[in-house]
């Protein structure tokens, strides 16, 4: 029997970076399934886009109910100690190929779908700070908070990355 869960949050993922596709090529750019152009798992990037003249290695995020209002998550893995306090990478974890662009796609609750395009280490230097602000904030019986929570921004911190295509660079095709 195949795990029910596994497959759903696959299937979710999966979809997310389709329409994270379909949404780059309607722009004008050529993109690449990562795993098929180099025939393995690249667990840093997901998407290869191509403009005129250049590669964009792309890695895809998912925001769906962040905890904080008007926020999304750039990440929903939960913080380590590493990347809170020691300055691990966020994005590109792995000693592999490397993304040079994130690409959120942050679904709110009306089904409409905002994309946020932005370089990882910009991001990491935004969320960061505010993360470690947070977990040194008690809870409200006293006790020491947890760092087992997701790596979410204000959408007013991300507005100059939204709709950011430009930063692929110029598109192959116009198309609007």
């Amino acid at each position: 029997m195949r795990n029910r869960i596994h497959t759903t949050t696959t299937q979710n993922w999966r979809a997310k970076e389709i329409q994270a596709r379909r949404a780059i090529e309607d722009r004008g750019f050529v993109v690449h399934d990562a795993n098929i152009i180099f025939r393995q798992n690249c667990p840093n990037i997901d998407l290869v886009v191509y403009a005129q003249t250049s590669a964009s290695y792309v890695q895809v995020k998912s925001s769906k109910n962040p905890a904080g209002a008007d926020s999304v998550v750039i990440d929903g893995s939960p913080w380590t100690e590493k990347q809170l306090y020691g300055g691990a990478p966020i994005f590109n974890k792995h000693d592999h190929l490397r993304c040079n662009l994130v690409v959120i796609l942050d679904t709110l609750k009306t089904g409409e779908t905002h994309f946020y395009i932005a370089p990882p280490k910009d991001l990491e230097k935004l969320v960061r700070p505010r993360a470690r602000k947070h977990a040194k904030r008690p809870k409200r019986d006293g006790t020491k908070r947890s760092i087992a929570f997701r790596k979410e921004l204000p959408r007013a911190l991300l507005v100059q990355w939204r709709d950011a295509w430009h930063l692929f660079g110029a598109p192959l095709a116009q198309t609007f």
